[in-house]
């Protein structure tokens, strides 16, 4: 499906305990939240949402919505707004984004922008990002997916097995890994280390942690384990992430 003629209009990050914006709308532009972390009550007429970490937010040019950090869980997003000059798909206003795909893509973004790259010159990623949106509203959710990849994010930093996993999906290991592999493409093992690594190099990019920090705070062990395989995924080493960025 072609995508709609978007240009971007700005971007941010939002990591403020006592957050909290009053009623309000965006008269010109859309806004895209993605929810890193901590739990954001979002309400708008008539409905009300509690986002949390790997949830998607779509404000439609003229939604009047009002956003409240949880005090016991503070919010940390980050967002971009575009405008269009053409009528969007039926985007959710709140959806799972049950892969990480979108917070990929608006990470890599943001870093771009972050490094005072022009706006026009990032089209490429924003056209990535209105298409993974509109795979996400056209795809079936299966329900036992979203309760299994939502267990894995809420808990990527334990030390979390395959019979973990399979207990918690009440399969058989066998089973398990069978029906999560048709469904994503990949061993549910696979996609625990993907989830590590990838909030591994959020927290290079956003914090000041020291490497040796990291590593057991996403799950990965010690710091030449988790180096060894950082690199072996993004093809540099978490230093040299953090410097080139």
């Amino acid at each position: 499906m072609a995508q709609p003629a978007c240009k971007l209009c700005g971007f941010g990050e939002v990591s403020w305990p006592n957050w909290r914006m009053p009623p309000h709308l965006h008269e010109r532009h859309h806004e895209l939240i993605v929810v890193l972390d901590g739990q954001m009550l979002l309400k708008t007429s008539g409905a009300e949402y509690m986002a949390r970490a790997g949830d998607l937010l779509f404000y439609r040019q003229g939604l009047i919505h009002e956003e409240i950090s949880q005090r016991n869980a503070p919010v940390h997003t980050l967002f971009i707004a575009f405008s269009s000059t053409a009528p969007l798909p039926a985007f959710p206003l709140h959806a799972p984004d049950s892969d990480g795909r979108v917070k990929e893509l608006v990470w890599w973004l943001v870093q771009d922008l972050r490094q005072r790259r022009a706006m026009d010159d990032c089209s490429h990623l924003l056209a990535a990002i209105i298409g993974e949106l509109e795979w996400l509203r056209t795809r079936a959710r299966d329900p036992w997916l979203e309760n299994v990849s939502a267990y894995l994010r809420a808990n990527y930093a334990k030390k979390l097995s395959l019979p973990d996993l399979a207990r918690h999906a009440q399969m058989s290991r066998f089973a398990f890994i069978r029906k999560f592999k048709k469904h994503v493409g990949r061993t549910p093992m696979t996609e625990l280390r993907m989830t590590r690594l990838n909030e591994a190099r959020n927290l290079l990019l956003s914090t000041n942690l020291p490497v040796k920090s990291i590593a057991p705070r996403v799950g990965l062990g010690d710091e030449f384990q988790f180096s060894k395989l950082y690199r072996r995924h993004f093809g540099l080493s978490p230093r040299q992430t953090r410097t080139r960025s």
